[in-house]
């Protein structure tokens, strides 16, 4: 008995360092795994956070982006309008714009400035995509004919298909457009000119002609 102790023994230390090998061998292995399936969790995360932010972004895209500005009326060079548009590709609702202080407003136009701004102050129903609507605010030399800047803040706020929009903030300074060029664009213009020009000379012409007839008379 003692003999085969022996045996066992020796057999159990030779064993030891297998034993010990694998042991470790099953650690490593574990440890592997582990670290394999945290790096899954992290794909699978950032696969997540990627799918969140694509959709965000398709969200955006659809989104309809609302703006507003005060403009010269470049038909006519010297009337300065405030322009309310939709540049997104989507429908805008309850568009509502608000300035501080308030538009400034011609002579002639004061009363039909104080009505636009309580219709943009209360919102627009809707705004089509690439839609633009412009009211008066009257010539620009009466509205620009003191110094200094004419700051105005103008809130933007409105609601698309996914929602309400981000809120836009801006300042506009309308006293830049003081020393702009305010000669209308487009050939029509210059064509109306001529016709005006042209409508002058024909009518000098006739009237010497039919003073000539009256003398001859």
């Amino acid at each position: 008995m003692l003999a085969i102790a022996i045996i066992a023994l020796v057999i159990s230390a030779f064993a030891l360092p297998f034993t010990a090998w694998a042991a470790r061998a099953t650690a490593k292995q574990a440890r592997a795994a582990r670290e394999q399936t945290e790096i899954q969790r992290e794909q699978v995360a950032a696969a997540r956070e990627q799918t969140q932010l694509q959709l965000e972004l398709a969200r955006e895209a659809l989104q309809p982006y609302v703006w507003a500005d005060i403009q010269p009326d470049m038909q006519q060079g010297t009337i300065l309008h405030v322009v309310v548009g939709n540049s997104g590709p989507t429908v805008a609702r309850n568009v509502r714009v608000t300035f501080d202080p308030p538009l400034p407003a011609g002579k002639q136009q004061s009363d039909k400035v104080e009505s636009v701004q309580r219709v943009l102050a209360n919102g627009l129903r809707s705004l089509a995509p690439n839609r633009v609507i412009r009211w008066t605010l009257g010539a620009g030399y009466d509205l620009l004919a003191t110094e200094g800047p004419k700051l105005h803040a103008v809130r933007i706020e409105g609601e698309g298909p996914h929602g309400p929009l981000p809120v836009l903030e801006l300042e506009i300074d309308i006293s830049d457009w003081r020393q702009a060029r305010d000669a209308p664009d487009g050939s029509l213009h210059h064509v109306r000119g001529a016709i005006k020009d042209l409508t002058k000379a024909v009518g000098s012409v006739d009237q010497t002609i039919a003073s000539l007839r009256r003398e001859d008379d």
